[in-house]
Parts: C-alpha cells; structure tokens; sequence
C-alpha cells in the first residue's frame, strides 16, 4: 500500500473537486491506474430531489485522463448507485470530472479539442492514443454541449 504523503501528493496533482487518490498501480512501463474516491457522501435524486447516502450497490468503471508526464493515466472510480429514502428510486451518483457514460474526463475531451484546433484530428488521436473515430465523438459531443449553451456578454444595443 503506497504512503499517505504520496497520495496526497497525487490527489493534489489531479486537483479534482472531492476526490482523494486512495491507491495506484502501474499497469505497464508507460501507464498508471490511479484508484480515486468520491469525497462527498451524499447525493440527489433525480426524481423527487431528497438527498440520501444510502448506498444500493457499488460500480467501479476507468476513465482516460489527461497524461501526467510520460504516463498514460486512468482513473478507476467508485460511481456509487444510491436509494432514495424518499421515492425509492435508484439512481447513480453525480461525478463532476466526468459525464455520464463516458469513458474520460471532461479534462481529456477539452485537451483533444484544444489540440485539434491546434493540429488536426490524425496528430491529436497520436498524442492521447485514440483512434481519430474516438477524437471525431468527443468533437461532436463537445459541439452539442455548446449549441446548448445560452450566449454569454451580450450586449444589446
């Protein structure tokens, strides 16, 4: 089991809002399974909006992340399916890093989208190890995300 100081150490270095790094493991000379866990214990029913903390079962997925030095990282996550005290209702909980039914982090995507505008989709699927079909949907979904948005600093003259 790594130390306590390494792992605040890493858990400072991925600088995600309520996680804490609680162990790793290098799974090739060039990539590393980072094991994180949601700080916040509570979460919201989609239904009738109850906070609980009851958990119904645990489900551990990977996530891509931005790479750290020389190293390919993912990040093996908790995403917790809770119960509503309230309605009854099973339901996942929120991860603010990453959306749901992804399998990266929001860093990644807004990374791959940085680089593309600064390359082109062939060089930006080398740097990040994806295939340019997997650079191409995370394009289009960042697309959709931003048609949705409502425009920001109008001014109306």
């Amino acid at each position: 089991m790594p130390s306590n100081p390494l792992l605040h150490f890493i858990t400072k270095v991925i600088n995600i809002e309520d996680i804490k790094v609680i162990n790793y493991d290098f799974i090739t000379d060039d990539e590393i399974v980072i094991e994180i866990q949601n700080q916040s214990k509570l979460g919201q029913c989609p239904r009738c909006g109850n906070t609980t903390s009851k958990t119904h079962q645990n489900h551990w997925y990977i996530s891509d992340h931005i790479p750290m030095s020389d190293y390919q990282v993912f990040l093996k996550v908790n995403r917790r399916q809770l119960k509503c005290t309230e309605c009854q209702k099973v339901f996942s909980e929120k991860l603010s890093f990453v959306k749901t039914r992804r399998t990266y982090t929001k860093r990644l995507a807004n990374k791959v989208m940085k680089e593309v505008l600064e390359t082109d989709v062939e060089n930006a699927a080398i740097r990040n190890r994806m295939t340019s079909s997997e650079i191409e949907t995370i394009l289009k979904e960042l697309e959709s995300d931003l048609l949705k948005e409502k425009p920001k600093q109008i001014k109306n003259r």
